[in-house]
């Protein structure tokens, strides 16, 4: 391959070498060396033009390769500089109210929330130039597109992922340049109104909108509005979890699907209309680019665009459009644009999966049905990807794309010719309109049948970054070990090699599957927020889940600590799970785990009153689980881990349930590990009282720091030598003073996993040692 052939090709890889090299020292916090390093190039470059450019043909790419690589240092580097800044809005934000300066910006992408971003001109009359702020207001909604308001509000630090295998919100937005949230926004005066031609977009998709609201029903206008303008704020958690068990989130993301099947359309469509091609295509063009404005401009969409109208482009200037070349430009435009995307799984995945379908569709092809070869690449290429980044795959994706994507083919056009007509005549559409939602009832009908099918999705531990990369270069090889060749030279090479190839990215993808385990002893105090939620891997690799944390809106709370965290360590099942007692913010989780995790054995305490837990856990529990009251007195053991019960007292069921929680202590040869639930001091008393207890290395404390646990009378006896406090931001003023200044006088250590993200305590039953995730 010559540069000058696929210049783009090389360009991008320039670009995308200088973005990783700033990544890597930014994150070793090497900044000096950055600064050195970027020094270098650009001495480098000049000194390349001055005193080494000479007549070569190979000269203009070789100062272009250069430039990239300045260029895509540079970006990265401003991009981290700009949230590092004097001028960042995160320096000028006080912890109470602030007065703020600041211009209006919509996500056009999402105009149906009430989330809207300010874009600050001053806080606190201190000049920012860097970053927005992003809040929910219906109040600041009204206002267009680059109007200057000021107002006061509070403003906070984004939320960063607290348990491994988290999502990190601070992360997300950053990416976006939102540094900041703000709450509880009043004293909005507007102080200028600014007319741009976003507004315009704006109102041109806020009545695409309403159409589309008009003409189809509640659920069914939900998913239109997403597929075909980006708008997800309607869009059920139910039909979200439904297709992405079915293997069909894709369906969701406007992408190469979507924009090839509209450009294509159209095309078609303005080719017959217009006397000259190329004014079709200038129309065409200045559609796709409004179009991408509409719906967010997101990277997936950049690309689709650009490599159809690039396809399409090139006969008007009597040019071959070279796959990889222009792939490469559409690549160039993006990272330009935003070079942080280089690390964002939506640029990844979308780049191998449309590389994939290119290079791996013709080899598979010789095998199999052209439908069926483009489906197995596509899931092929996705595989590494989506185990990394979500550690979940839908197996039966590889059926779902087979009807799914022919019907959306179909759909999608007729729902966009739909809205064009309704401008006309809504009386005309009836029969349009009963066909589309005829169509998507027929969708998720198949989609639950998939679901069905499949049952639960396959759960993948994260794979390491080596092995992902590894996993690429077997895969993107098959194409050039299997590909014919007229005079096939070293053929006994390639014969090797295509068995090597194979055998290999087979035990990659087992590797995948395989959890090994420590044989240690594994203890992770999660960070769920207000609650708790504690992981036990014991030694032979069995676990246990102590209490589900609360809910959150739709189960999204426990989604987002406890089962990205059994999904990042490819937990599959669960052989026990106890509940300590069955308070929200302890058990709160409990039908949405059932949902996504079978459980063996569920442990909880006896009780004079059901609880509506109680009523959700006899409504989800799997036939084959076992359920157990756990007492006072009662022991059994687990991989020689000796577990000894030790409240609530079976003959003193208490109506408090946080005085009915279990408490129980965990032996592990010569280490000694205490749970207490929500357990009052007065409890905590009896226990010692009734009990010879050993001293403690490390102390679960009680009901999340508050004042009524954590006696001195327990905490003289036991001596702990860790205390761990599972908490969240609350309004009861937990962990409480007292407690901490009892911890401090008594000389006892503790860490709280609001602070310190998820607690990880290992055990070989000698020795402890203790990893927080922050």
């Amino acid at each position: 391959m010559k540069i000058k052939r696929r210049p783009a090709f090389f360009l991008a890889a320039a670009l995308m070498t200088g973005i990783l090299s700033s990544y890597l020292l930014i994150k070793m916090e090497l900044i000096d060396i950055l600064k050195i390093f970027i020094f270098i190039e650009i001495v480098y470059l000049f000194f390349y033009i001055f005193f080494i450019l000479n007549s070569s043909k190979n000269s203009i790419y070789i100062w272009l390769l250069i430039l990239f690589l300045i260029l895509g240092s540079v970006l990265y580097s401003f991009q981290e500089y700009k949230y590092r800044s004097n001028y960042s809005c995160i320096n000028s934000a006080d912890e109470g109210l602030n007065k703020v300066l600041a211009e209006i910006k919509f996500d056009i992408g999402d105009l149906e929330s009430d989330q809207i971003c300010l874009k600050p001109v001053r806080i606190n009359g201190k000049k920012t130039k860097y970053g927005k702020i992003i809040l929910n207001s219906k109040m600041i909604k009204r206002f267009n597109d680059g109007d200057l308001v000021s107002l006061e509000l509070k403003l906070n630090k984004p939320t960063p992922a607290l348990n491994p295998g988290a999502f990190s919100y601070l992360k997300y937005l950053k990416k976006q340049e939102i540094y900041l949230q703000g709450w509880d926004p009043h004293n909005i005066s507007l102080l200028r109104q600014k007319k741009t031609f976003r507004n315009l977009i704006i109102n041109i998709k806020k009545i695409f909108i309403k159409k589309i609201n008009c003409l189809f029903s509640k659920d069914k206008a939900a998913f239109i509005k997403a597929i075909l303008l980006g708008e997800r704020k309607y869009l059920s958690y139910k039909q979200e979890s439904l297709l992405r068990n079915a293997g069909a989130s894709h369906l969701l993301a406007i992408s190469g699907l979507h924009m090839g099947i509209l450009i294509f359309t159209f095309s078609f469509i303005l080719f017959k209309l217009c006397s000259e091609r190329r004014n079709a295509l200038y129309l065409l063009s200045i559609l796709t680019f409004i179009y991408i404005i509409m719906v967010g401009a997101a990277i997936s969409i950049i690309r689709a665009a650009l490599l159809a109208l690039l396809f399409l482009w090139s006969d008007e200037f009597n040019r071959e459009g070279d796959f990889l070349n222009i792939i490469s430009l559409t690549l160039i435009v993006n990272l330009i644009i935003d070079p942080s995307a280089l690390f964002s799984v939506s640029l990844q995945l979308s780049y191998i999966l449309v590389l994939a379908l290119f290079y791996l569709t013709p080899l598979f092809n010789q095998f199999l049905p052209v439908f069926f070869a483009v489906s197995v690449s596509a899931q092929l290429s996705s595989l590494a990807v989506v185990a990394y980044y979500f550690n979940e795959y839908s197996f039966i994706a590889l059926i779902t794309n087979l009807w799914a994507i022919p019907l959306i083919t179909i759909l999608l056009p007729l729902i966009f010719f739909i809205l064009i007509f309704s401008f006309i005549s809504l009386n005309l559409l009836k029969v349009p309109v009963l066909l589309v939602s005829l169509g998507l009832k027929i969708l998720f009908a198949g989609l639950e049948l998939m679901t069905s099918i499949q049952g639960k999705a396959l759960i993948i531990a994260q794979p390491k970054v080596i092995i992902v990369i590894f996993y690429y270069l077997l895969l993107f090889s098959l194409p050039y070990v299997y590909q014919k060749r007229y005079i096939n030279l070293k053929a006994r090479q390639y014969r090797i090699w295509r068995l090597i190839v194979p055998v290999l990215l087979i035990i990659v993808i087992i590797s995948f599957f395989i959890n090994p385990t420590s044989g240690n002893l594994e203890i992770n105090y999660l960070a769920v927020g207000q609650g708790d939620g504690i992981l036990i891997q014991f030694p032979d690799g069995k676990n246990m889940l102590l209490d589900t944390g609360p809910p959150g809106s739709e189960g999204r709370n426990i989604e987002y600590s406890i089962i990205s965290y059994l999904n990042y360590l490819g937990i599959r099942s669960l052989d026990y799970l106890m509940i300590s007692h069955f308070d929200a913010d302890h058990a709160g989780g409990l039908s949405h785990l059932l949902q996504r995790k079978n459980v063996k054995s569920i442990m909880i305490p006896p009780y004079l009153q059901k609880t509506d837990l109680h009523y959700q856990l006899a409504a989800e529990i799997d036939k084959d689980s076992k359920v157990n009251f756990l007492t006072a007195g009662m022991s059994f053991k687990i991989a020689d881990c000796y577990f000894k019960i030790l409240n609530p007292a079976p003959d003193n069921i208490s109506e408090d349930r946080n005085e009915n929680s279990i408490v129980f202590l965990l032996k592990y040869k010569k280490r000694n590990f205490l749970f207490t639930g929500d357990l009052s001091k007065d409890g905590e008393a009896k226990i010692i009282k009734k009990y010879n207890l050993p001293e403690i290395d490390i102390l679960k404390v009680g009901h999340h720091g508050s004042k009524s646990s954590s006696g001195k009378i327990m905490l003289s006896q036991l001596k702990p030598k860790l205390a761990i406090i599972s908490v969240g931001r609350n309004n009861f003023g937990h962990p409480a003073r007292e407690v901490i200044n009892r911890f401090n006088k008594l000389k006892i250590k503790y860490l709280r996993t609001d602070q310190q993200g998820m607690i990880k305590i290992i055990s070989d039953g000698q020795n402890i040692k203790l990893n927080t995730f922050k």
